[in-house]
């Protein structure tokens, strides 16, 4: 009984040793998302502006969805990351902010004092395109290609050098 006793620790403390270790060189803002590699989700909504604004405007070029919402206090610190962003690739990539559980009047506030860079935000209001992009809370950005393909998405707010790699994976050089 006492040999079988020492036969069970490792069979026992190998594999949750094994566990806890790879476990440990994970970063945990990286959720996986059975989105990568997909098309990206299809979808027409109006803006803030009033304006409708649909995937089939934005065919052709990549393109970055941000669910964001004026009471998320990530948001604000990513905001400015977002806003230089669609002034230095402006030309070249579309930006989308979609307002995520929020009024359109709250999120023009948050724009009026946090600044607006004029880049579309568009209205939600039954939560359908979360759910499609399986948007857990904001802030969520997603990077599609322009093939229309979600090539990253970022859970948790923007950083600088989070920017510069993730547009890097949809080809443009951050």
């Amino acid at each position: 009984m006492r040999r079988l006793r020492w036969l069970l620790v490792p069979i026992l403390v190998v594999p949750l040793g094994w566990l806890l270790f790879t476990g440990f060189g994970r970063d945990p803002r990286e959720v996986a998302s059975p989105l990568i590699g997909q098309p990206a989700p299809s979808w027409s909504f109006s803006t803030l502006a009033g304006n409708l604004l649909s995937t089939d405007d934005l065919a052709g070029r990549p393109y970055v969805v941000n669910f964001w919402a004026s009471w998320c206090g990530p948001c604000v610190d990513e905001h400015p990351i977002l806003t230089g962003t669609h002034e230095t690739f402006g030309d070249e990539l579309t930006m989308v902010g979609v307002l995520y559980q929020d009024a359109a009047t709250d999120a023009e506030a948050f724009l009026a004092r946090y600044g607006d860079s004029g880049y579309a935000h568009v209205l939600d209001p039954d939560g359908r395109l979360a759910i499609d992009y399986g948007v857990t809370g904001p802030p969520e950005t997603f990077f599609v290609d322009a093939d229309g393909i979600i090539r990253a998405k970022q859970f948790g707010p923007l950083t600088d050098a989070i920017m510069a790699e993730r547009l890097a994976v949809i080809g443009l050089d951050g």
